[in-house]
């Protein structure tokens, strides 16, 4: 796509005029062809941030990243647990909540497939972790497909399966804030999933992701603003929820302290680099009891509770728990190391 008149594109947003969802197809779609020079991608981001990003363009950018993709065939109920990054908090010492409650989900009954990418804006990015735990990251779409197929469990690697966002990557990283292509990443899964909890940690921005995915074509999605502005269900306190599922949208509080859990300061969930996340994950997955291991339940039974494994958050934290336990997320995360590793 080689058409956009970028002068124009600029000056529209810098006037504080939304991009139709059309326009904002167009513009992505060019960038990521590389029709775009880096000054260019960093003053759309720049620009469109300034002014407000809106369901429309958000839509279209999405349809324009989509288009780009190499797409994964993955069954129906496929669950996926992704937060959007660039919570303040995860900038210091980040546990991969998401990633580690992926295959507790999975060891309990769900099929799941995480979408991710290394670290971006936190101290350890998913498949920083996993490569720390011994999986094969660097495995092929049809791999990922078997995967999710046959152990219910798999990990697509944003950048096998959109390639062509190495355009966007050095204007990214030469901003060093998060841009909507946080967003997009999470709204993009190759996969095309039906089910997500899927983490915010911009209360404004939480309504505006439950409008795009309200436009898509889902079974049951919980948007989750976790407390204290987390991207996951959080342990210091009340997290909100908003559910689109069939077409209706609702919302709902989820306090830890009502599920059993203790609520705890944010800093009692220890993380920090691949090699300590690494650690930490196996000493949870073993069955010892922390902070982190409460967090992976409350988000692990999120995604049984999306997967209709379970009917509510509290049977859903008591599986993920028994998951744990009985040795199954510890068994399963040896079967993705083997499956990964062509075992």
């Amino acid at each position: 796509m080689q058409g956009v008149h970028w002068a124009a594109v600029l000056s529209q947003l810098v006037a504080g005029t939304d991009l139709s969802r059309e326009l904002a197809h167009e513009v992505v779609g060019s960038v990521l062809a590389g029709a775009a020079t880096d000054a260019q991608v960093a003053a759309f981001l720049t620009a469109l941030a300034a002014k407000g990003e809106q369901t429309d363009e958000i839509l279209g950018m999405r349809d324009a990243m989509f288009e780009a993709s190499m797409p994964l065939k993955v069954p129906a109920e496929t669950v996926d647990i992704v937060g959007v990054g660039g919570a303040a908090r995860r900038q210091v010492a980040a546990f991969n909540v998401s990633t580690i409650s992926s295959i507790v989900a999975s060891a309990a009954g769900a099929v799941v497939c995480k979408h991710g990418n290394r670290k971006a804006s936190s101290t350890s990015g998913s498949f920083d972790l996993l490569e720390a735990l011994g999986v094969n990251i660097e495995i092929a779409p049809d791999i990922v497909e078997a995967s999710v197929r046959e152990i219910g469990l798999g990990f697509a690697f944003a950048r096998a399966h959109h390639p062509s966002m190495r355009h966007v990557g050095p204007a990214r990283s030469q901003l060093g804030i998060p841009t909507i292509f946080n967003v997009l990443g999470p709204l993009a899964h190759p996969g095309r999933v039906r089910r997500q909890v899927l983490g915010v940690p911009d209360a404004a921005r939480t309504e505006q992701v439950a409008a795009v995915v309200a436009g898509a074509d889902v079974d049951k999605v919980w948007i989750v603003h976790g407390h204290e502005d987390l991207d996951e269900l959080a342990l210091t306190g009340p997290s909100q929820v908003i559910e689109v599922a069939a077409g209706e949208v609702s919302r709902f509080t989820v306090d830890p302290a009502e599920l059993g859990l203790e609520v705890v300061p944010a800093e009692a969930v220890q993380g920090g680099d691949a090699s300590t996340n690494a650690s930490l994950a196996r000493a949870l997955l073993g069955g010892e009891a922390s902070p982190n291991r409460d967090v992976v339940l409350l988000n692990a039974g999120a995604g049984l509770v999306v997967g209709d494994v379970c009917s509510d958050l509290a049977a859903g934290v008591a599986t993920a728990a028994e998951a744990i336990d009985s040795g199954g997320a510890a068994a399963k995360l040896e079967q993705l190391i083997a499956f990964t590793n062509g075992g």
